[in-house]
């Protein structure tokens, strides 16, 4: 796991879109590397294509 992964994988624990284990069981269920399962449990439980899509659209709703 890149840095880059393990910041993100932390924050979407820190956001709370899943815990550790559903992170670790996604990975085990699919193939690929850690950003494409990241983004994919992103999208599924948030509906953004990527947790970067996620994060811009957090900082748009705390700035109104």
């Amino acid at each position: 796991m890149t840095t880059n992964e393990m910041f993100k994988y932390d924050m979407m624990i820190e956001y709370g879109i899943a815990t550790a284990d559903e992170l670790n069981l996604a990975r085990n269920l699919m193939d690929g590397e850690w950003n494409e399962v990241l983004d994919r449990v992103c999208y599924i439980r948030k509906g953004y294509r990527t947790f970067e899509q996620f994060l811009e659209a957090e900082m748009e709703d705390e700035e109104l």
